[in-house]
């Protein structure tokens, strides 16, 4: 199996953050349908979207905020341009996974 590069960990656990934060608000927003209609009332589901939407804007915005481990500019956008599935960095084109060091 190969290595990865240190600089990458911290790009997985940015991802992996997301996601969970994504599942886990996905979840609170599907718990709210059922205390809605335990409570007869349509907050708990406005609550919970909130609650669903909060959790995946900030796992975005760590993720995005990544920085590349060659430019040191965030990796998956300029000013003009977010491609959340490149497979290199915006900026200098460092391609994704590899050391920055060789690439």
């Amino acid at each position: 199996m190969t290595k990865i590069p240190t600089a990458w960990q911290d790009y997985r656990k940015r991802r992996r953050r997301l996601l969970w934060a994504a599942l886990a608000g996905l979840a609170l927003f599907g718990a709210s349908f059922l205390v809605a209609g335990r409570l007869h009332s349509a907050k708990p589901v406005f609550a919970g979207f909130a609650l669903f939407l909060g959790a995946t804007v900030l796992g975005s915005v760590a993720f995005s905020n990544f920085p590349c481990p060659k430019c040191g500019k965030p990796f998956i956008y300029t000013d003009d341009l977010r491609d959340t599935f490149t497979s290199r960095c915006v900026h200098c084109g460092l391609p994704k996974w590899s050391d920055p060091d060789i690439g």
